[in-house]
């Protein structure tokens, strides 16, 4: 009995170890995404960057697509011009040419607005890429000295759950299922010693002397009535 004592410990050890180095994996996602957080915000304004440029280029090929197609228009007006039969009808071709003409040097200075914002967004862009390229050299050392403490921390997590479950699979097979279940209930230890005045190590309880009496003598496992917790003799 002694043996699985010291077997049931040996392997809340192992878990409560695992626990920690669960704890301490969870620890690096936040660590590393401080990190790229500047990173992340340059490259989210590039992108946005990026859209607008294309927009913008798009818009601008749209606009010279519209004027030209508009002063190709004019230009029939211009050849209509010279088959009029009387003053109004060339008033109203005049009329209809000047509407064409405002409409295609609006577009043209439409053009123009959206190629001077393009070519700003373009200095913009290249000032982002400029930054984040700075960033990265700057964070890259952090980076990976946190990425390697994390590939430690998993190697280590690795081992650990390794050698308990070499060490499970040699535990008594009823043993270990009691384990489980009161590993998988609320208390925060499963074994835990009977102290001296009869009170349950986890939770203080004051055991029954009959539970008491049982749990000295060592033959089977006993839990506390109040916690759960496998007890054991000191």
């Amino acid at each position: 009995m002694e043996d699985l004592k010291t077997a049931l410990l040996t392997l809340q050890e192992l878990d409560t170890e695992i626990a920690q180095a669960r704890v301490r994996l969870t620890e690096f996602a936040p660590m590393l995404a401080e990190v790229d957080q500047p990173i992340v915000a340059i490259e989210r304004e590039i992108e946005a960057a990026t859209t607008r440029l294309a927009d913008l280029r798009r818009d601008v090929k749209r606009l010279e697509a519209a004027a030209t197609q508009k002063r190709q228009t004019l230009k029939k007006y211009e050849d209509r011009l010279s088959r009029v039969r009387n003053i109004r009808e060339e008033s109203a071709a005049r009329a209809e040419m000047d509407l064409v003409r405002r409409a295609a040097d609006t577009d043209d200075a439409e053009a123009i607005g959206l190629m001077e914002q393009a070519t700003r967004t373009d200095l913009r862009l290249d000032d982002l890429q400029r930054n984040l390229d700075k960033l990265r050299a700057e964070t890259e050392p952090r980076r990976e000295e946190l990425l390697s403490a994390k590939s430690e921390a998993e190697t280590g997590l690795a081992v650990l759950e390794d050698k308990r479950q070499n060490h499970a699979v040699r535990l008594d097979g009823a043993a270990l299922r009691l384990y489980e279940t009161v590993r998988r209930g609320r208390a925060s230890m499963v074994v835990a010693p009977l102290k001296d005045e009869g009170a349950c190590g986890h939770c203080f309880n004051i055991l029954p002397l009959q539970e008491q009496a049982e749990i000295r003598r060592g033959d089977t496992l006993r839990r506390c009535e109040a916690c759960g917790v496998i007890l054991y003799i000191e």
